[in-house]
């Protein structure tokens, strides 16, 4: 009975470290606390390419006031490095400034998540890649709250929301400044593509854009569907602006708002 004792025990302690092992270890799942380990380090389980990425666990705070941005680009960077995957925006008002999507990365924001645009200029910068002369309305500015260059795979996708905040990007009368500090041709679009391919946005709620919702520039093979778009805080508040674009499909269902597929061949409204 002893023998069976001890035989029943080991293996109960064989099964314990065993299962140990599996937890720290598992299949490419790497157990570390945030704040002892760089956002690189910081993954779900799963296999490269198609690991999750939360952006909570980069820093991002998702109270509506502290500055998100950071977060949210470090969690795409670790992404697309990892060969790519889903960044997801969990539950929680995520305020950001100017952030850039990379290949092979989808961004998923959760049912009760927000991507908040913020209300200070400085946190919008220019994409420097994207030229302001050569094609028409080039003209019209070259900066996104999300944007991608020269990119591909990407996709945005809900059912969350992505809130411009547009009204703090005008005055409250004609010729004064914008409480953001910026304005015109400065002011951000929600989401701008620049010689991207294959683009998937789906089944979000786009809200109170401070431009253009979407620019899609000289992109291929575009797909939007089950797309709200709500956007008429300011003027300029165009829905959809394609520029020398090929193969786009949507299927997108607006409300107040501008639609200008300009310039795009093959778009198919379904």
């Amino acid at each position: 009975m002893a023998d069976n004792n001890q035989q029943s025990f080991s293996r109960r302690k064989w099964l314990a470290a065993a299962s140990a092992v599996a937890a720290s270890a598992g299949t490419g799942l790497i157990a570390v606390n945030a704040k002892a380990a760089g956002p690189e380090q910081i993954v779900s389980s799963g296999s490269p390419g198609a690991r999750i990425y939360d952006i909570r666990d980069f820093g991002a705070k998702g109270d509506g006031a502290t500055l998100d941005t950071k977060a949210l680009q470090s969690a795409i960077d670790a992404c697309h490095k990892d060969q790519g995957g889903t960044v997801l925006v969990p539950a929680g008002i995520f305020a950001i400034g100017t952030t850039e999507l990379k290949s092979n990365v989808t961004l998923h924001i959760a049912a009760q998540g927000v991507l908040l645009g913020s209300g200070h200029g400085k946190d919008y910068f220019a994409a420097d890649a994207i030229p302001l002369h050569g094609d028409s309305t080039l003209e019209d500015g070259n900066t996104g709250l999300l944007f991608a260059v020269n990119a591909e795979n990407i996709t945005v996708e809900g059912p969350g929301m992505i809130d411009g905040r547009g009204s703090q990007f005008h005055g409250l009368t004609r010729g004064t400044p914008s409480p953001a500090g910026i304005s015109g041709s400065h002011r951000p679009y929600h989401l701008m593509f620049y010689r991207c391919k294959n683009l998937r946005i789906q089944n979000i709620f786009l809200k109170d854009c401070a431009f253009h919702s979407m620019r899609i520039v000289q992109c291929t093979y575009a797909w939007f569907s089950g797309i709200h778009l709500r956007s008429r805080v300011i003027s300029n508040n165009d829905g959809f602006h394609f520029i020398s674009a090929n193969i786009c499909t949507s299927r997108t269902a607006t409300s107040n708002v501008r639609t200008t597929p300009a310039h795009c061949s093959a778009v198919a409204s379904l």
